[in-house]
Protein backbone atom coordinates (compact mmCIF):
# COMPACT_ATOMS: atom_id res chain seq x y z
CA UNK A 1 0.00 0.00 0.00
CA UNK A 2 1.61 3.25 -1.14
CA UNK A 3 -0.51 5.79 0.74
CA UNK A 4 1.33 7.54 3.57
CA UNK A 5 -0.15 10.01 6.08
CA UNK A 6 1.15 13.50 5.38
CA UNK A 7 3.00 15.66 7.87
CA UNK A 8 0.20 18.23 8.06
CA UNK A 9 -0.87 17.03 11.50
CA UNK A 10 1.05 14.87 13.97
CA UNK A 11 -0.15 11.29 14.31
CA UNK A 12 2.33 10.11 16.92
CA UNK A 13 2.41 11.11 20.56
CA UNK A 14 5.57 13.20 20.75
CA UNK A 15 4.78 15.19 23.90
CA UNK A 16 6.70 14.10 26.98
CA UNK A 17 3.72 15.08 29.15
CA UNK A 18 1.55 12.24 27.83
CA UNK A 19 1.03 9.33 30.22
CA UNK A 20 1.55 6.21 28.10
CA UNK A 21 1.81 3.68 30.92
CA UNK A 22 0.34 0.29 29.95
CA UNK A 23 -2.69 -1.08 31.79
CA UNK A 24 -3.42 -4.78 31.98
CA UNK A 25 -6.61 -5.74 30.15
CA UNK A 26 -9.03 -7.72 32.29
CA UNK A 27 -11.14 -8.58 29.25
CA UNK A 28 -11.59 -7.93 25.57
CA UNK A 29 -15.21 -7.54 24.56
CA UNK A 30 -17.62 -5.38 26.58
CA UNK A 31 -21.36 -5.85 26.26
CA UNK A 32 -23.07 -2.73 25.01
CA UNK A 33 -26.44 -1.08 24.50
CA UNK A 34 -27.84 2.44 24.72
CA UNK A 35 -26.75 4.51 21.72
CA UNK A 36 -25.13 1.44 20.19
CA UNK A 37 -28.24 -0.72 20.53
CA UNK A 38 -27.96 -3.41 17.91
CA UNK A 39 -24.29 -3.95 18.56
CA UNK A 40 -23.55 -6.75 21.02
CA UNK A 41 -20.12 -5.57 22.17
CA UNK A 42 -17.53 -2.82 22.04
CA UNK A 43 -13.78 -3.34 21.88
CA UNK A 44 -11.35 -0.76 23.30
CA UNK A 45 -7.63 -1.45 22.63
CA UNK A 46 -6.64 1.74 24.51
CA UNK A 47 -7.80 3.79 27.47
CA UNK A 48 -7.89 7.49 26.67
CA UNK A 49 -7.39 9.23 23.35
CA UNK A 50 -4.61 11.55 22.25
CA UNK A 51 -6.88 13.25 19.70
CA UNK A 52 -8.61 14.99 22.64
CA UNK A 53 -11.61 16.32 20.71
CA UNK A 54 -13.17 19.16 22.68
CA UNK A 55 -16.70 17.77 22.37
CA UNK A 56 -15.86 14.12 23.12
CA UNK A 57 -18.58 12.63 25.33
CA UNK A 58 -16.09 10.22 26.90
CA UNK A 59 -14.87 13.09 29.09
CA UNK A 60 -18.10 12.71 31.03
CA UNK A 61 -17.81 8.95 31.53
CA UNK A 62 -16.39 7.22 34.58
CA UNK A 63 -13.44 5.89 32.58
CA UNK A 64 -12.17 9.48 32.47
CA UNK A 65 -13.76 11.09 35.55
CA UNK A 66 -12.22 8.50 37.85
CA UNK A 67 -8.93 8.15 36.00
CA UNK A 68 -5.96 7.84 38.35
CA UNK A 69 -3.98 9.94 38.60
CA UNK A 70 -6.36 12.75 37.55
CA UNK A 71 -5.41 14.10 34.12
CA UNK A 72 -6.86 16.19 31.34
CA UNK A 73 -8.61 14.38 28.52
CA UNK A 74 -5.99 13.80 25.84
CA UNK A 75 -3.07 13.69 28.27
CA UNK A 76 -3.04 9.91 28.63
CA UNK A 77 -3.19 6.91 26.33
CA UNK A 78 -2.91 3.57 28.10
CA UNK A 79 -2.30 0.50 25.94
CA UNK A 80 -4.46 -2.32 27.26
CA UNK A 81 -1.74 -4.93 27.20
CA UNK A 82 -2.91 -8.51 27.08
CA UNK A 83 -6.12 -7.58 25.27
CA UNK A 84 -5.41 -10.01 22.43
CA UNK A 85 -4.96 -12.89 24.86
CA UNK A 86 -8.21 -12.00 26.62
CA UNK A 87 -10.02 -11.65 23.30
CA UNK A 88 -8.76 -15.04 22.15
CA UNK A 89 -10.22 -16.70 25.25
CA UNK A 90 -13.57 -15.00 24.71
CA UNK A 91 -13.76 -15.77 21.00
CA UNK A 92 -12.77 -19.38 21.61
CA UNK A 93 -15.67 -19.78 24.05
CA UNK A 94 -18.09 -18.11 21.65
CA UNK A 95 -16.89 -20.29 18.77
CA UNK A 96 -17.44 -23.42 20.86
CA UNK A 97 -21.06 -22.30 21.32
CA UNK A 98 -21.42 -21.45 17.60
CA UNK A 99 -22.13 -17.81 18.53
CA UNK A 100 -19.54 -15.94 16.45
CA UNK A 101 -22.08 -15.04 13.78
CA UNK A 102 -24.22 -13.36 16.45
CA UNK A 103 -21.46 -10.88 17.34
CA UNK A 104 -21.77 -7.26 16.22
CA UNK A 105 -18.66 -5.46 17.50
CA UNK A 106 -18.02 -1.71 17.51
CA UNK A 107 -14.31 -0.86 17.66
CA UNK A 108 -14.11 1.60 19.34
CA UNK A 109 -16.63 3.72 21.23
CA UNK A 110 -14.38 5.34 23.87
CA UNK A 111 -11.01 5.64 22.12
CA UNK A 112 -9.59 5.74 18.61
CA UNK A 113 -8.10 2.35 17.72
CA UNK A 114 -5.68 3.98 15.25
CA UNK A 115 -4.27 6.90 17.20
CA UNK A 116 -0.51 7.24 17.18
CA UNK A 117 0.06 4.68 19.96
CA UNK A 118 -1.07 1.95 17.57
CA UNK A 119 2.14 2.35 15.57
CA UNK A 120 4.08 1.17 18.64
CA UNK A 121 1.71 -1.26 20.33
CA UNK A 122 -0.30 -2.73 17.41
CA UNK A 123 -3.12 -3.80 19.71
CA UNK A 124 -5.81 -3.09 17.12
CA UNK A 125 -3.84 -5.12 14.61
CA UNK A 126 -3.56 -8.02 17.07
CA UNK A 127 -7.34 -7.98 17.49
CA UNK A 128 -7.86 -7.94 13.72
CA UNK A 129 -5.55 -10.93 13.37
CA UNK A 130 -7.73 -12.82 15.82
CA UNK A 131 -10.84 -11.92 13.86
CA UNK A 132 -9.31 -13.64 10.82
CA UNK A 133 -9.32 -16.82 12.90
CA UNK A 134 -12.65 -16.15 14.65
CA UNK A 135 -14.70 -13.99 12.24
CA UNK A 136 -17.59 -12.14 13.94
CA UNK A 137 -20.91 -11.53 12.26
CA UNK A 138 -20.10 -7.81 12.06
CA UNK A 139 -17.11 -5.66 12.93
CA UNK A 140 -17.31 -1.87 12.59
CA UNK A 141 -14.02 0.01 12.98
CA UNK A 142 -14.52 3.67 13.93
CA UNK A 143 -11.55 6.00 13.42
CA UNK A 144 -10.44 9.40 12.15
CA UNK A 145 -6.84 8.33 11.68
CA UNK A 146 -5.02 7.65 8.40
CA UNK A 147 -2.90 5.12 10.32
CA UNK A 148 -5.65 2.60 9.63
CA UNK A 149 -4.09 2.30 6.16
CA UNK A 150 -1.52 -0.02 7.74
CA UNK A 151 -4.22 -2.65 8.25
CA UNK A 152 -6.22 -2.34 5.03
CA UNK A 153 -5.30 -5.89 3.97
CA UNK A 154 -6.51 -7.31 7.27
CA UNK A 155 -9.78 -5.38 7.04
CA UNK A 156 -10.39 -6.50 3.47
CA UNK A 157 -9.75 -10.11 4.46
CA UNK A 158 -12.90 -9.96 6.63
CA UNK A 159 -14.97 -9.17 3.55
CA UNK A 160 -18.61 -8.22 4.03
CA UNK A 161 -18.32 -8.77 7.78
CA UNK A 162 -16.27 -5.60 8.27
CA UNK A 163 -16.97 -1.88 7.73
CA UNK A 164 -14.58 1.00 8.18
CA UNK A 165 -16.28 4.07 9.69
CA UNK A 166 -14.21 7.18 9.00
CA UNK A 167 -15.03 10.42 10.82
CA UNK A 168 -15.22 13.63 8.77
CA UNK A 169 -17.21 16.25 10.69
CA UNK A 170 -16.65 19.29 8.44
CA UNK A 171 -15.05 20.45 5.21
CA UNK A 172 -13.52 23.52 6.85
CA UNK A 173 -9.97 23.13 8.13
CA UNK A 174 -10.30 26.19 10.38
CA UNK A 175 -13.21 24.52 12.19
CA UNK A 176 -11.23 21.30 12.53
CA UNK A 177 -8.29 23.20 14.00
CA UNK A 178 -10.50 25.03 16.49
CA UNK A 179 -12.31 22.03 17.96
CA UNK A 180 -9.97 19.12 17.19
CA UNK A 181 -6.46 20.56 16.85
CA UNK A 182 -4.73 17.26 17.64
CA UNK A 183 -6.59 15.34 14.95
CA UNK A 184 -5.48 14.56 11.39
CA UNK A 185 -6.32 17.21 8.83
CA UNK A 186 -9.28 17.03 6.47
CA UNK A 187 -6.93 16.46 3.54
CA UNK A 188 -5.30 13.52 5.32
CA UNK A 189 -8.65 11.96 6.05
CA UNK A 190 -9.99 12.38 2.53
CA UNK A 191 -6.82 10.78 1.17
CA UNK A 192 -7.28 7.84 3.55
CA UNK A 193 -10.95 7.44 2.61
CA UNK A 194 -10.09 7.43 -1.07
CA UNK A 195 -7.32 4.91 -0.48
CA UNK A 196 -9.73 2.68 1.48
CA UNK A 197 -12.36 2.63 -1.24
CA UNK A 198 -9.70 2.03 -3.90
CA UNK A 199 -8.49 -0.93 -1.80
CA UNK A 200 -11.98 -2.40 -1.90
CA UNK A 201 -13.03 -1.73 1.70
CA UNK A 202 -16.60 -1.07 2.78
CA UNK A 203 -16.53 2.52 4.04
CA UNK A 204 -18.98 4.73 5.90
CA UNK A 205 -18.18 8.41 6.41
CA UNK A 206 -19.46 9.54 9.80
CA UNK A 207 -20.23 13.27 9.94
CA UNK A 208 -20.41 12.88 13.67
CA UNK A 209 -20.95 15.32 15.14
CA UNK A 210 -21.76 17.61 12.24
CA UNK A 211 -19.66 20.74 12.80
CA UNK A 212 -19.99 24.07 10.98
CA UNK A 213 -19.30 23.56 7.28
CA UNK A 214 -19.10 25.68 4.12
CA UNK A 215 -22.46 24.98 2.46
CA UNK A 216 -24.79 22.04 2.06
CA UNK A 217 -23.99 21.64 -1.63
CA UNK A 218 -20.21 22.06 -1.28
CA UNK A 219 -19.81 19.66 1.64
CA UNK A 220 -22.49 17.38 0.25
CA UNK A 221 -20.77 17.09 -3.12
CA UNK A 222 -17.48 16.35 -1.38
CA UNK A 223 -19.14 13.50 0.53
CA UNK A 224 -20.88 12.16 -2.59
CA UNK A 225 -17.56 12.10 -4.44
CA UNK A 226 -16.21 9.49 -2.01
CA UNK A 227 -18.84 6.91 -3.08
CA UNK A 228 -19.43 5.78 0.52
CA UNK A 229 -22.32 5.32 2.87
CA UNK A 230 -22.74 8.40 5.08
CA UNK A 231 -24.00 8.96 8.64
CA UNK A 232 -24.90 12.47 9.81
CA UNK A 233 -25.17 13.22 13.51
CA UNK A 234 -25.49 16.16 15.89
CA UNK A 235 -24.42 16.96 19.45
CA UNK A 236 -27.97 16.68 20.78
CA UNK A 237 -28.91 13.47 18.99
CA UNK A 238 -25.52 11.85 19.28
CA UNK A 239 -23.92 12.38 22.69
CA UNK A 240 -26.13 9.82 24.40
CA UNK A 241 -27.79 12.27 26.80
CA UNK A 242 -29.61 14.72 24.52
CA UNK A 243 -26.71 17.18 24.62
CA UNK A 244 -26.07 17.12 28.37
CA UNK A 245 -22.63 15.58 27.97
CA UNK A 246 -21.67 18.13 25.34
CA UNK A 247 -22.93 20.97 27.54
CA UNK A 248 -20.36 19.95 30.16
CA UNK A 249 -17.51 20.58 27.70
CA UNK A 250 -16.14 23.86 26.33
CA UNK A 251 -17.92 23.30 23.00
CA UNK A 252 -20.46 26.04 23.69
CA UNK A 253 -17.71 28.52 24.52
CA UNK A 254 -15.87 27.70 21.29
CA UNK A 255 -19.04 28.21 19.26
CA UNK A 256 -19.62 31.57 20.96
CA UNK A 257 -16.02 32.69 20.37
CA UNK A 258 -16.27 31.85 16.68
CA UNK A 259 -19.84 33.21 16.25
CA UNK A 260 -20.98 29.85 14.92
CA UNK A 261 -24.45 30.08 16.44
CA UNK A 262 -26.14 27.66 18.84
CA UNK A 263 -24.30 24.36 19.13
CA UNK A 264 -27.59 22.73 20.15
CA UNK A 265 -29.26 23.53 16.84
CA UNK A 266 -29.65 20.55 14.52
CA UNK A 267 -30.77 22.68 11.58
CA UNK A 268 -27.58 22.49 9.52
CA UNK A 269 -27.00 18.81 10.31
CA UNK A 270 -30.57 18.04 9.24
CA UNK A 271 -30.16 20.12 6.07
CA UNK A 272 -27.06 18.14 5.10
CA UNK A 273 -28.76 14.84 5.89
CA UNK A 274 -31.85 15.70 3.85
CA UNK A 275 -29.72 16.86 0.88
CA UNK A 276 -27.80 13.58 0.97
CA UNK A 277 -30.93 11.47 1.44
CA UNK A 278 -32.32 12.71 -1.86
CA UNK A 279 -29.14 11.54 -3.60
CA UNK A 280 -28.11 8.49 -1.55
CA UNK A 281 -31.43 7.09 -0.32
CA UNK A 282 -30.80 4.21 2.08
CA UNK A 283 -27.05 4.81 1.86
CA UNK A 284 -27.33 7.73 4.27
CA UNK A 285 -28.38 7.46 7.92
CA UNK A 286 -29.20 9.80 10.78
CA UNK A 287 -27.52 9.54 14.20
CA UNK A 288 -28.27 6.38 16.20
CA UNK A 289 -30.34 4.73 13.49
CA UNK A 290 -27.53 5.37 11.03
CA UNK A 291 -24.88 3.80 13.25
CA UNK A 292 -26.96 0.72 14.03
CA UNK A 293 -28.33 0.17 10.51
CA UNK A 294 -25.59 -2.29 9.65
CA UNK A 295 -26.52 -4.53 12.57
CA UNK A 296 -29.93 -5.03 10.99
CA UNK A 297 -28.38 -6.34 7.78
CA UNK A 298 -26.70 -9.37 9.36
Amino acid sequence: MSFQPSAQAPLLENSSSIDRSPRQASGGLTKTGGFLAGFTHTLQPYIGCRFACEYCYVKGLSVHRFHQPPANWGDYVHPRIGIAEQLRKELTRLAARNELDQLAIFMSSATDPYQGAERQWRLSRACLDLFQEFPPGLLVIQTRSPLVVDDFARIRALGARCWLNFTLETDLEAVRQTLTPHCPSIAQRLAAIQAATAFGLQVQITVSPCLPYSSVETFGQQLLAQHCRVIVDSFVSGDGQAGKRTAATATGARYAEQAWGDWRSEERARALYEWLEIRLGERVGWSQAGFTALTQRQ
